[in-house]
Protein backbone atom coordinates (compact mmCIF):
# COMPACT_ATOMS: atom_id res chain seq x y z
CA UNK A 1 0.00 0.00 0.00
CA UNK A 2 1.38 3.41 -0.92
CA UNK A 3 1.64 6.27 1.56
CA UNK A 4 -1.02 8.11 -0.44
CA UNK A 5 -3.45 5.18 -0.19
CA UNK A 6 -2.74 4.92 3.54
CA UNK A 7 -3.55 8.61 3.99
CA UNK A 8 -6.72 8.26 1.91
CA UNK A 9 -8.04 5.37 3.99
CA UNK A 10 -7.28 7.11 7.26
CA UNK A 11 -8.70 10.43 6.07
CA UNK A 12 -11.83 8.69 4.77
CA UNK A 13 -12.46 7.04 8.13
CA UNK A 14 -11.96 10.36 9.95
CA UNK A 15 -14.39 12.07 7.58
CA UNK A 16 -16.92 9.29 8.09
CA UNK A 17 -16.57 9.67 11.86
CA UNK A 18 -17.26 13.41 11.56
CA UNK A 19 -20.21 13.11 9.17
CA UNK A 20 -21.75 10.21 11.15
CA UNK A 21 -21.65 12.21 14.37
CA UNK A 22 -23.17 15.25 12.70
CA UNK A 23 -25.91 13.18 11.05
CA UNK A 24 -26.90 11.34 14.22
CA UNK A 25 -26.91 14.56 16.24
CA UNK A 26 -29.07 16.33 13.65
CA UNK A 27 -31.44 13.37 13.43
CA UNK A 28 -31.87 13.53 17.20
CA UNK A 29 -32.67 17.25 16.96
CA UNK A 30 -29.80 18.24 19.21
CA UNK A 31 -27.42 21.17 19.02
CA UNK A 32 -23.75 20.53 19.69
CA UNK A 33 -24.12 22.18 23.09
CA UNK A 34 -27.21 20.12 23.96
CA UNK A 35 -25.50 16.87 23.00
CA UNK A 36 -22.52 17.81 25.12
CA UNK A 37 -24.74 18.32 28.15
CA UNK A 38 -26.54 15.02 27.64
CA UNK A 39 -23.39 12.90 27.41
CA UNK A 40 -21.26 15.07 29.74
CA UNK A 41 -18.62 16.25 27.24
CA UNK A 42 -17.78 19.82 26.29
CA UNK A 43 -19.48 21.20 23.20
CA UNK A 44 -16.12 22.45 21.89
CA UNK A 45 -14.71 18.94 21.96
CA UNK A 46 -17.72 17.54 20.11
CA UNK A 47 -17.52 20.36 17.56
CA UNK A 48 -13.88 19.52 16.82
CA UNK A 49 -14.80 15.88 16.27
CA UNK A 50 -17.61 16.93 13.92
CA UNK A 51 -15.22 19.02 11.84
CA UNK A 52 -12.62 16.26 11.74
CA UNK A 53 -9.96 18.32 13.50
CA UNK A 54 -9.78 16.00 16.50
CA UNK A 55 -10.37 12.30 17.01
CA UNK A 56 -12.66 11.26 19.87
CA UNK A 57 -11.40 9.40 22.89
CA UNK A 58 -12.54 5.87 23.65
CA UNK A 59 -14.79 7.22 26.39
CA UNK A 60 -16.48 9.62 23.95
CA UNK A 61 -17.06 6.92 21.32
CA UNK A 62 -18.61 4.69 23.99
CA UNK A 63 -20.83 7.56 25.10
CA UNK A 64 -21.92 8.28 21.51
CA UNK A 65 -22.69 4.62 20.78
CA UNK A 66 -24.70 4.37 24.00
CA UNK A 67 -26.57 7.63 23.45
CA UNK A 68 -27.46 7.05 19.80
CA UNK A 69 -27.76 3.26 20.19
CA UNK A 70 -25.44 2.74 17.22
CA UNK A 71 -24.19 -0.72 18.27
CA UNK A 72 -20.46 0.05 18.19
CA UNK A 73 -20.44 2.23 15.06
CA UNK A 74 -18.36 5.06 16.52
CA UNK A 75 -15.97 2.74 18.35
CA UNK A 76 -15.38 0.81 15.11
CA UNK A 77 -14.79 3.99 13.10
CA UNK A 78 -12.25 5.15 15.65
CA UNK A 79 -10.23 1.95 15.18
CA UNK A 80 -10.05 2.51 11.42
CA UNK A 81 -9.41 6.24 11.68
CA UNK A 82 -6.63 5.87 14.20
CA UNK A 83 -3.96 4.50 11.88
CA UNK A 84 -3.91 0.76 12.39
CA UNK A 85 -5.17 0.96 15.92
CA UNK A 86 -2.78 3.65 17.16
CA UNK A 87 -4.01 7.16 18.03
CA UNK A 88 -3.60 10.10 15.63
CA UNK A 89 -0.49 11.38 17.34
CA UNK A 90 1.41 8.27 16.21
CA UNK A 91 1.13 9.03 12.51
CA UNK A 92 4.64 10.48 12.31
CA UNK A 93 6.01 7.35 13.97
CA UNK A 94 4.18 5.09 11.52
CA UNK A 95 5.67 6.99 8.60
CA UNK A 96 9.19 6.79 10.07
CA UNK A 97 8.75 3.07 10.66
CA UNK A 98 8.63 2.50 6.90
CA UNK A 99 12.28 3.49 6.45
CA UNK A 100 13.69 2.73 9.92
CA UNK A 101 16.96 0.81 10.03
CA UNK A 102 16.38 -0.21 13.65
CA UNK A 103 13.19 -0.68 15.65
CA UNK A 104 13.19 -1.26 19.42
CA UNK A 105 9.91 -2.18 21.09
CA UNK A 106 8.70 -2.90 24.61
CA UNK A 107 5.14 -4.15 25.06
CA UNK A 108 3.12 -4.94 28.15
CA UNK A 109 -0.10 -6.89 27.64
CA UNK A 110 0.05 -7.67 23.92
CA UNK A 111 2.44 -9.36 21.53
CA UNK A 112 4.71 -6.98 19.56
CA UNK A 113 2.63 -5.43 16.78
CA UNK A 114 4.83 -6.29 13.81
CA UNK A 115 5.01 -9.95 14.90
CA UNK A 116 1.26 -10.47 15.24
CA UNK A 117 -0.81 -12.75 13.03
CA UNK A 118 -3.83 -11.21 11.25
CA UNK A 119 -6.18 -13.25 13.46
CA UNK A 120 -4.53 -12.00 16.65
CA UNK A 121 -4.59 -8.41 15.39
CA UNK A 122 -8.27 -8.70 14.47
CA UNK A 123 -9.08 -9.98 17.96
CA UNK A 124 -7.28 -6.99 19.47
CA UNK A 125 -9.11 -4.48 17.26
CA UNK A 126 -12.45 -6.16 17.96
CA UNK A 127 -11.85 -5.87 21.70
CA UNK A 128 -11.87 -2.07 21.30
CA UNK A 129 -15.28 -2.19 19.59
CA UNK A 130 -16.95 -5.48 20.55
CA UNK A 131 -20.30 -4.62 18.95
CA UNK A 132 -18.91 -3.44 15.61
CA UNK A 133 -19.44 -5.64 12.52
CA UNK A 134 -16.41 -7.93 11.84
CA UNK A 135 -15.68 -6.31 8.48
CA UNK A 136 -15.08 -3.00 10.28
CA UNK A 137 -11.54 -4.13 11.04
CA UNK A 138 -10.54 -5.49 7.62
CA UNK A 139 -8.51 -2.42 6.62
CA UNK A 140 -6.81 -2.18 10.02
CA UNK A 141 -5.73 -5.84 9.84
CA UNK A 142 -4.40 -5.38 6.29
CA UNK A 143 -2.49 -2.26 7.28
CA UNK A 144 -0.83 -4.01 10.21
CA UNK A 145 0.29 -6.88 7.99
CA UNK A 146 1.66 -4.45 5.42
CA UNK A 147 3.53 -2.57 8.14
CA UNK A 148 5.21 -5.81 9.17
CA UNK A 149 6.12 -6.70 5.59
CA UNK A 150 7.48 -3.23 4.85
CA UNK A 151 9.64 -3.03 7.98
CA UNK A 152 10.79 -6.62 8.45
CA UNK A 153 10.64 -8.37 5.08
CA UNK A 154 11.95 -5.80 2.61
CA UNK A 155 15.26 -6.25 0.79
CA UNK A 156 17.17 -4.54 3.60
CA UNK A 157 14.90 -5.08 6.62
CA UNK A 158 15.05 -3.13 9.85
CA UNK A 159 16.81 -4.65 12.84
CA UNK A 160 13.92 -5.41 15.19
CA UNK A 161 14.43 -5.94 18.93
CA UNK A 162 11.27 -6.61 20.94
CA UNK A 163 10.95 -6.98 24.69
CA UNK A 164 7.61 -8.24 25.93
CA UNK A 165 6.07 -8.76 29.33
CA UNK A 166 5.17 -12.36 30.16
CA UNK A 167 1.62 -11.04 30.59
CA UNK A 168 1.38 -10.84 26.79
CA UNK A 169 2.02 -14.60 26.61
CA UNK A 170 -0.37 -15.46 29.42
CA UNK A 171 -3.32 -13.46 28.05
CA UNK A 172 -5.21 -15.62 25.48
CA UNK A 173 -6.25 -12.90 23.04
CA UNK A 174 -8.84 -14.31 20.67
CA UNK A 175 -8.86 -17.70 22.36
CA UNK A 176 -6.38 -20.54 22.75
CA UNK A 177 -6.26 -21.54 19.06
CA UNK A 178 -5.52 -18.01 17.82
CA UNK A 179 -3.00 -17.54 20.62
CA UNK A 180 -1.20 -20.78 19.82
CA UNK A 181 -0.85 -19.84 16.15
CA UNK A 182 0.27 -16.32 17.09
CA UNK A 183 3.08 -17.67 19.30
CA UNK A 184 4.09 -20.18 16.63
CA UNK A 185 4.29 -17.37 14.06
CA UNK A 186 6.29 -15.13 16.38
CA UNK A 187 8.71 -17.96 17.12
CA UNK A 188 9.18 -18.53 13.38
CA UNK A 189 9.87 -14.84 12.82
CA UNK A 190 12.66 -14.93 15.41
CA UNK A 191 14.57 -17.28 13.11
CA UNK A 192 15.31 -14.26 10.92
CA UNK A 193 18.71 -12.72 11.54
CA UNK A 194 17.24 -9.23 11.98
CA UNK A 195 14.72 -10.13 14.71
CA UNK A 196 15.32 -10.65 18.44
CA UNK A 197 12.64 -11.22 21.08
CA UNK A 198 13.10 -11.24 24.85
CA UNK A 199 10.57 -11.85 27.62
CA UNK A 200 10.30 -9.96 30.88
CA UNK A 201 9.16 -12.76 33.24
CA UNK A 202 6.79 -12.22 36.12
CA UNK A 203 9.65 -13.14 38.43
CA UNK A 204 11.52 -10.01 37.33
CA UNK A 205 9.07 -7.92 39.32
CA UNK A 206 8.52 -4.27 38.45
CA UNK A 207 10.47 -2.50 35.74
CA UNK A 208 10.72 1.11 34.61
CA UNK A 209 8.26 0.88 31.70
CA UNK A 210 5.65 -1.27 33.44
CA UNK A 211 2.11 -0.37 32.38
CA UNK A 212 2.82 1.08 28.94
CA UNK A 213 4.50 0.41 25.63
CA UNK A 214 7.55 1.95 24.01
CA UNK A 215 8.90 2.13 20.46
CA UNK A 216 12.18 3.65 19.27
CA UNK A 217 12.72 4.17 15.54
CA UNK A 218 16.19 4.88 14.17
CA UNK A 219 16.26 6.32 10.66
CA UNK A 220 18.89 5.90 7.94
CA UNK A 221 20.41 9.23 8.99
CA UNK A 222 20.84 8.05 12.60
CA UNK A 223 18.04 10.21 14.01
CA UNK A 224 15.81 8.55 16.58
CA UNK A 225 12.13 9.05 17.29
CA UNK A 226 10.36 7.43 20.24
CA UNK A 227 6.71 6.72 20.80
CA UNK A 228 5.32 6.09 24.29
CA UNK A 229 1.79 4.87 24.85
CA UNK A 230 -0.32 4.20 27.93
CA UNK A 231 -3.90 3.00 28.32
CA UNK A 232 -5.63 5.76 26.35
CA UNK A 233 -2.95 8.26 25.38
CA UNK A 234 0.44 8.44 23.76
CA UNK A 235 3.09 10.80 22.49
CA UNK A 236 5.76 10.97 19.81
CA UNK A 237 9.05 12.29 21.21
CA UNK A 238 12.03 13.55 19.22
CA UNK A 239 13.82 15.90 21.65
CA UNK A 240 17.32 14.34 21.97
CA UNK A 241 17.63 14.55 25.75
CA UNK A 242 14.21 13.03 26.33
CA UNK A 243 14.88 10.32 23.74
CA UNK A 244 18.12 9.45 25.53
CA UNK A 245 16.29 9.19 28.87
CA UNK A 246 13.70 6.84 27.39
CA UNK A 247 16.34 4.67 25.74
CA UNK A 248 18.09 4.48 29.11
CA UNK A 249 14.87 3.18 30.68
CA UNK A 250 14.50 0.72 27.82
CA UNK A 251 18.03 -0.57 28.48
CA UNK A 252 17.19 -1.06 32.16
CA UNK A 253 14.08 -3.06 31.22
CA UNK A 254 16.10 -5.10 28.75
CA UNK A 255 18.61 -5.95 31.47
CA UNK A 256 15.79 -7.50 33.53
CA UNK A 257 14.55 -9.64 30.63
CA UNK A 258 15.45 -13.26 30.03
CA UNK A 259 18.28 -13.99 27.55
CA UNK A 260 17.09 -14.70 24.01
CA UNK A 261 17.40 -18.50 24.28
CA UNK A 262 15.46 -18.65 27.56
CA UNK A 263 12.86 -16.26 26.17
CA UNK A 264 12.24 -18.54 23.20
CA UNK A 265 11.92 -21.49 25.56
CA UNK A 266 9.24 -19.64 27.52
CA UNK A 267 7.38 -18.75 24.31
CA UNK A 268 7.46 -22.44 23.31
CA UNK A 269 6.15 -23.46 26.74
CA UNK A 270 3.14 -21.17 26.40
CA UNK A 271 2.59 -22.33 22.83
CA UNK A 272 2.48 -25.97 23.96
CA UNK A 273 0.19 -25.06 26.84
CA UNK A 274 -2.36 -23.46 24.52
CA UNK A 275 -2.08 -26.40 22.09
CA UNK A 276 -2.65 -28.96 24.84
CA UNK A 277 -5.64 -27.10 26.24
Amino acid sequence: MTERNLDMRQSGARDLMATSLKAHRARAGLSVRALGKEINFTHGYIARVETGTQMPSESLTRALDAHFETDGLFAGLMVLASHDGAPNYSRAALMKERTAVRIQVLTGNTLPGLLQTPEYARALFASAAPKAPPETFDDAVILRRERSHTALEREEPAFYWAIMDEAALARPVGGKEIMCEALRHMHTMTCRQNIVVQVLPFTAGAYSMLGGSFTALTGPDGSCMTYVESFSSGATIEEPRRVAELLHQFDHSQARALPESESLEMIEQYERRYADE
